[in-house]
């Protein structure tokens, strides 16, 4: 019994050993590759020099390929002001026209009373604030346009010929 135990610690001694070896050559070449990748590391961009830094143990000097944009001044990051209403429901609620549409604007308008609105005042989005209808110009006069004519016809495209090889 003694005798097999001391073979399989042997066994087990020359794999350790040749483990040893691979780890060892590996081990040299670990410093030739990060040669190269220091080497050619202008050519890498910044998220790709970050991830050889984090795959080597580096902490790198990481410089943006291109500078950053200067800020846009006064007008980054400032507040608008209100907005005068610009339609309004019979049941007073506003909307300025910014943004979607409230959700009382779209239900009134999927309502009877807002259907109805719709067809006496065709091109118009809601009842202005003011109580004048403003119509818009395009919508009015593509349905306009579409009421008095009627599309022309057009002529088939004439088919080329094929030769004949004699």
């Amino acid at each position: 019994m003694v005798h097999t135990t001391l073979k399989s610690l042997n066994a087990e001694i020359k794999q350790l050993e040749a483990q040893k070896k691979l780890v060892e050559k590996r081990d040299g070449e670990v410093p030739k590759a990060i040669a190269v990748l220091q080497k050619y590391s202008e050519v890498l961009t910044s998220v790709q020099r970050r991830q050889v830094a984090k795959l080597i143990g580096e902490a790198i000097d990481v410089r943006p390929a291109r500078s950053p944009r200067p800020s846009a001044g006064p007008l980054k990051g400032r507040k608008l002001g209100k907005v005068a209403p610009k339609y309004g429901l019979p049941t007073g609620e506003t909307w300025a026209g910014r943004g979607l549409a409230p959700k009382a604007f779209t239900a009134w308008a999927k309502s009877a009373e807002g259907r109805a609105w719709g067809q006496a005042n065709p091109g118009a989005k809601f009842p202005s604030a003011s109580g004048n209808v403003k119509k818009a110009a395009g919508k009015v006069a593509k349905v306009a346009k579409k009421a008095g004519k009627a599309k022309p016809i057009r002529k088939p495209a004439k088919k080329a010929k094929a030769k004949v090889a004699t």
